[in-house]
């Protein structure tokens, strides 16, 4: 049977560069998972049946993270593949590539739990030896947790054990661990108090070669949803506090901006959700902040669904969302915890939109010079700028936001 490599988007199953499955035309619940674009995601697949009267091929994968480079760009199907069937899905590794997932809907394509465990391999007895039950033996061993290789799915490493004359690889599944947790594995000592984990696994010899089976730690296990919780808070915290001074000559930020400039073992980058709405939402959870409902307002209803958010760092942490009028194109800064929200309105005619993206940029940055009060006292703003009072943003008496809504949605013409 003939393999394949797809790289694995959110849009669907790339064959080439220009051929794709989406996911609509798959057996997988499209809508009700997203995967991590943290990274390049590729699986190495092997295609089982073809069926030619509904062009359906059947394929199983074979490895969720299969080299870059065994991917062809410029791969032409010889049959056309309007309909992409996988065979049910090993969990740990799946789930560990997603970013969101709706947990009843994948229980139809998952894995039952119990296939996931190591495939049955039958006992053979070490070289020149009888086969006996002693074939497989329990193994326990400590081994330094900076050592260790964070995967999607789990970590792996390679051990040396008496008797044995060569490296032994082996893997603790954990779904809650995934590749770009390899960078802050320091953040995992200091968390678990140690700098060693303990291993139990077993050792069989199969023709003859040495192998380890399923293996698995306590510590490991200790990494689970409520310790990354709290390492969100602490990335949430700092990405407030966050220092532009790496990328002067800036005041509008994408997320790429946001993320590249970090250090690579800053918990932040492995932690955090890269997706503008998704980072606004963790941080909202992990912070309150007094105008919660006019930011989720902004990103659920009023953003242009395919621009990406802009963040703002100076004056103080915020977002800049887009809103398309009939006649404008609307600017809305919206800062963490403020007590008004900006609107830069320019016609939809006046030069490109990044044209227009500068402009506004330039306005912020001057904001962050003068002060929001001199700002409006001496705005020379060529197009329309506007702003809304948060009124009543504090009382538990009087809800203020329907009004500020109201006043919002009248000037977005």
């Amino acid at each position: 049977m003939k393999t394949l490599t797809l790289r694995i988007s959110n849009s669907g199953a790339h064959f080439s560069d220009t051929g794709f499955i989406p996911w609509s035309a798959t057996n997988l619940p499209s809508g009700d998972f997203r995967f991590s674009e943290r990274t390049d995601i590729y699986w190495q697949v092997i295609m089982l049946a073809y069926d030619k009267n509904t062009a359906r091929l059947r394929v199983q994968v074979l490895d969720f993270e299969a080299k870059p480079e065994s991917f062809v760009p410029g791969r032409e199907m010889k049959s056309p593949v309007r309909m992409l069937e996988f065979m049910p899905l090993a969990e740990a590794p799946f789930k560990a590539q997603l970013s969101y997932y709706k947990a009843g809907a994948l229980k139809d394509i998952l894995l039952p739990k119990t296939s996931v465990d190591e495939p049955a391999l039958h006992p053979a007895s070490a070289p020149g030896e009888e086969a006996t039950s002693s074939s497989v033996r329990p193994v326990q061993f400590t081994y330094p947790l900076l050592d260790l290789t964070f995967a999607n799915g789990g970590v792996k490493g390679e051990v040396d054990l008496p008797g044995i004359n060569e490296l032994l690889p082996f893997k603790i599944i954990n779904d809650h661990i995934v590749a770009e947790f390899d960078a802050i594995k320091a953040f995992f000592v200091k968390a678990l108090k140690r700098q060693t984990i303990k291993v139990s696994t077993t050792l069989r010899f199969v023709d003859g070669e040495p192998q380890l089976g399923r293996a698995t730690s306590p510590q490991i296990d200790r990494i689970n949803g409520e310790m990354l919780e709290l390492f969100r808070a602490r990335a949430v915290k700092s990405l407030l506090n966050f220092d532009p001074v790496k990328t002067v000559d800036k005041s509008l930020f994408t997320p790429e901006d946001v993320f590249a400039s970090l250090d690579d073992d800053e918990l932040g980058k492995a932690t955090l959700p890269t997706d503008g709405h998704d980072l606004l939402a963790e941080i909202l959870r992990h912070k309150k902040v007094r105008n919660a409902r006019q930011l989720e307002f902004l990103a659920g209803t009023l953003h242009e669904a395919h621009t990406k958010l802009r963040y703002v760092l100076s004056p103080s942490f915020g977002f800049v969302f887009l809103a398309t009028g009939q006649d404008a194109n609307h600017f809305i800064l919206e800062l963490l915890d403020s007590h008004a929200t900006y609107v830069w309105s320019i016609p939809k005619a006046w030069e490109s939109l990044n044209a227009q993206f500068r402009s506004v940029e330039r306005e912020i940055a001057a904001i962050g010079q003068l002060g929001r009060g001199q700002y409006r006292r001496t705005l020379h703003f060529e197009h329309e700028f506007w702003f809304v009072i948060h009124e009543n943003a504090e009382s538990g008496l009087v809800d203020g936001f329907p009004r500020w809504r109201n006043r919002l949605l009248e000037g977005l013409v």
